[in-house]
Order: C-alpha cells, then sequence, then structure tokens
C-alpha cells in the first residue's frame, strides 16, 4: 500500500508539473480606459468585447500565448508600457503616442473625421475651425488641428468619445473630432441621431501597436504575428464584424 501511496503521490506531482510546464506565457494588452464600442465594450475595468479584445486574442494565439487585459486611464498607459506593466497598445499612431516604444507595421486602415452639426456653418477647409469650440477626448493629441490652428484650436475635453456625441445630440456643442469606425457604429446603433454636414476627414492612416521595450516579444515576432492574420483574412474578419 505504501508503495502505491508513493506512487500515486508520485504521478500527481508530475500532473502539476506537466501543468504548470505547458502554461503560456501572457500577452498583456492595455486598452484605453475612455475606449467605447466598436473598440471595446468594458465592465468592471475587464475587455468584454470589441475589436481591442478580438486583436489582443488573436496576436496572442499567433505568439503562443495567453491575452491579458490591462485597462488603464489614457495618460498612464505611456509609462506603464514604459516600465513593462504591459506588453502592447493597439490602433495608435507615433505622433499621438509620444515615448520610447518600437511601434509595429500598420494593422486597420482608419480616419479621423471632423463631426459638424448641420445647424453650424460646414468646414470646407481645417482653418475655418479656428477659434471654434471642437469637441476632444481628455489625454488625446490631435497634431492636424495644432498644425493647422495653432492658438486657435479650442478644445472642450470630454471623457470619452459618447460624451461628446451626446453634447452633439443635445446642442451643446457643434463640432467634435470623431473615429470614424467609432461614429460609424454609433450611427447604427442610433445613437448619432441628429443632422450632420457630411463628415470632413481629418486625416487617413493606418494604426500599428506600441511595443514595449521590456517585453518579452520582440518586434519581429509582433510583426510576423500581424502578417499572419492578414494573411489569413482574420484582420478583415474582425473589421467586419462590427459593420
Amino acid at each position: 500500500m505504501r508503495g502505491m501511496a508513493v506512487l500515486v503521490t508520485g504521478l500527481l506531482f508530475l500532473a502539476v508539473a506537466q501543468a504548470v510546464g505547458s502554461s503560456r506565457p501572457t500577452l498583456r494588452v492595455i486598452v484605453d480606459s475612455s475606449t467605447e464600442m466598436p473598440w471595446a465594450q468594458l465592465q468592471a475595468d475587464q475587455v468584454m468585447a470589441g475589436l481591442h479584445l478580438d486583436l489582443g486574442l488573436a496576436l496572442a494565439e499567433q505568439l503562443g500565448r495567453e491575452a491579458q487585459f490591462l485597462v488603464l486611464p489614457r495618460k498612464r498607459i505611456a509609462a506603464a508600457l514604459t516600465q513593462g506593466q504591459g506588453d502592447i497598445v493597439c490602433a495608435l499612431r507615433p505622433q499621438w503616442f509620444a515615448g520610447p516604444f518600437d511601434w509595429s507595421q500598420p494593422l486597420l486602415p482608419e480616419a479621423e473625421l471632423i463631426l459638424s452639426a448641420a445647424r453650424a456653418k460646414r468646414p470646407r477647409t481645417l482653418t475655418d475651425l479656428s477659434g471654434l469650440t471642437i469637441g476632444t477626448v481628455n489625454g488625446f493629441v490631435y497634431p492636424e488641428l495644432d498644425q493647422a490652428l495653432g492658438s486657435g484650436f479650442v478644445r472642450e475635453d470630454a471623457p470619452n468619445a459618447g460624451a461628446n456625441l451626446r453634447k452633439l445630440n443635445q446642442g451643446r456643442m457643434d463640432y467634435a473630432v470623431s473615429n470614424q469606425r467609432y461614429a460609424e457604429f454609433q450611427r447604427r446603433q442610433g445613437v448619432l441621431s441628429l443632422a450632420l454636414h457630411p463628415d470632413f476627414v481629418l486625416s487617413r492612416h493606418a494604426g500599428s501597436c506600441a511595443l514595449s521595450r521590456r517585453s518579452e516579444v520582440k518586434l519581429e515576432q509582433l510583426n510576423q504575428a500581424i502578417t499572419a492574420l492578414e494573411k489569413s483574412g482574420a484582420l478583415s474578419r474582425m473589421a467586419a464584424a462590427y459593420r
């Protein structure tokens, strides 16, 4: 009996050791706490749905890792990435997010828009917006507006893009900056319901992932994972799921 007990104990120890040995390392994906659908549905600092969830899971799978999501206020993300508290944050541009990071190849095409209420003057050029209050998001930078308007760029910061849409709908502001994917999603959901001028395209770009230089994941590995998702059509399917 003693020998059997030793054998069972040994088998249990081996099973535990194998389970521990087979556990995969994590890919720590940082998500901005002001993010809304279709990019992310957040609940109690958990990412429940959206493109950031889909993309993080897909990248982690390609890298042989388990995705772990860390929701942080935008102003804390750069420090967290610099200090190695997270591995990546995606759908950004270097012009928006300064820091000692490595940048992946682009992932998804995107555009930034100026939404303007039909009750207000339609902007034909950026200079038409000089001196007018524009709805922005706290912690975000807008290089095109800064460069074109200088001191004439009058910001009205909100905690998130949804707050700006509510102000537009309620007649509390006439202009707001918005991500195109977000604006189109909110239109389909009936949230953005007021009459608007045709969208003014502020910039067209494809967002990338900022990679912490303290991450165990190397830039070449991250780019290879993105390329694999592109070739398989996974990135296109992710984007199409929220149209």
